[in-house]
């Protein structure tokens, strides 16, 4: 096989770098896959938005689970063909594979009922696609970042509140106040949104170690989940209200699905830890935002009714930003002109 340097690394597609920075070849015809995937996709929202007319079960159901179990077989394969980060696309793969077996024993099962009952099931098997997903995402992180940065990690964490202050707000409190289902109904529903956004902040937490410069792989994986995600929200929040979401937006699970898939094939460098160093108001920027945000809810929380879960977030926004000011503030190193001493005069 064909080496290369980890810095430069090839921008061909249809070619997937390991973590040794080595070129492996992708399956033939894999560049045909993608197309037919994608035309299963943009068929499947061309029904749900009302351009296309026909059966809902071959869009929502058919070509929507062909799409699914597609792209866990690719992932799968991506594992089969990286050894080095075999761990993490198995994991992905094994998320979606479980994704997959819900929708596909959920419709063979409660498919044809005006009004299936809720939780089932499959429920069980969608909630596993989470500690999949996060085993994944752990061992990519092991893989492909070779230093620890304590203060990248923390703005990481920073944006991670910031997302469950946002999540909580518009998400999980809507389907505590308006579900009328039984306590079991109700878990579920909770559990959705809130794994849904412990994963967003998980990505985004990636990103800052990054230095918030994520390449192809990091950011298709970064939207794909965040299109999954979307669909789990809408769902969370109808059920709770008891209204019919009739598959009006189950392409976004699909595009998720496939976008996952396709991060698993682009070219990826091997050390994506060793950014520039960033220092000065650049360094601190993200936690200044982040402290501005949890200072403004509580300024609101004076004048309207905050809930409680929001007012907890935001105190431990503050004092990780503070943390992240005091003790974490990347300083620029001393300039090696001046440590090599004075230049001889000849």
């Amino acid at each position: 096989m064909m080496r290369f340097r980890p810095s430069h690394p090839p921008a061909s597609p249809g070619r997937a770098v390991d973590a040794e920075g080595e070129l492996v070849a992708s399956p033939p015809g894999l560049g045909y896959v993608w197309l037919a995937l994608a035309t299963l996709t943009a068929l499947e929202i061309a029904y749900e938005v009302g351009l296309l007319g026909g059966p809902s079960s071959l869009y929502n159901v058919w070509l929507h689970d062909i799409v699914l179990v597609a792209a866990a077989g690719l992932m799968l394969t991506r594992g089969f063909f990286e050894p080095t980060a075999r761990r993490a696309w198995l994991a992905f793969g094994g998320a979606m594979s479980v994704w997959c077996l819900g929708n596909i024993t959920w419709s063979l099962v409660h498919g044809g009922q005006a009004h299936p009952p809720y939780p089932t099931f499959a429920d069980v098997l969608w909630l596993l696609w989470y500690p999949l997903m996060i085993t994944g995402i752990v061992f990519l992180i092991r893989v492909r970042f070779q230093r620890f940065e304590l203060h990248r990690w923390m703005d990481g964490i920073a944006v991670t509140l910031i997302v469950l202050v946002a999540g909580f707000a518009l998400i999980v409190q809507p389907v505590v106040e308006h579900s009328s289902q039984s306590w079991l109904a109700v878990i579920v529903d909770f559990s959705y949104p809130v794994l849904d956004v412990l994963l967003i902040g998980a990505i985004l937490g990636v990103y800052g170690l990054l230095g918030w410069k994520p390449d192809a792989m990091w950011v298709l994986v970064g939207v794909g989940i965040l299109a999954s995600t979307i669909g789990d929200a809408a769902f969370a929040v109808q059920e709770a209200q008891g209204v019919d979401r009739n598959g009006h937006y189950d392409f976004v699970w699909a595009v998720g699905a496939l976008l996952l898939a396709y991060a698993a094939w682009v070219p990826s460098s091997m050390d994506q830890s060793g950014r520039e160093q960033v220092t000065g108001i650049r360094a601190v920027a993200l936690a200044l935002v982040a402290q501005a945000l949890a200072i403004g809810i509580q300024i609101y929380a004076v004048f309207e009714e905050v809930g409680r879960s929001e007012r907890v977030v935001t105190i431990v926004v503050l004092l990780v930003a503070s943390v992240q000011i005091v003790l974490t503030r990347p300083r620029a190193g001393p300039d090696p002109s001046e440590a090599s001493g004075p230049t001889p005069v000849p």
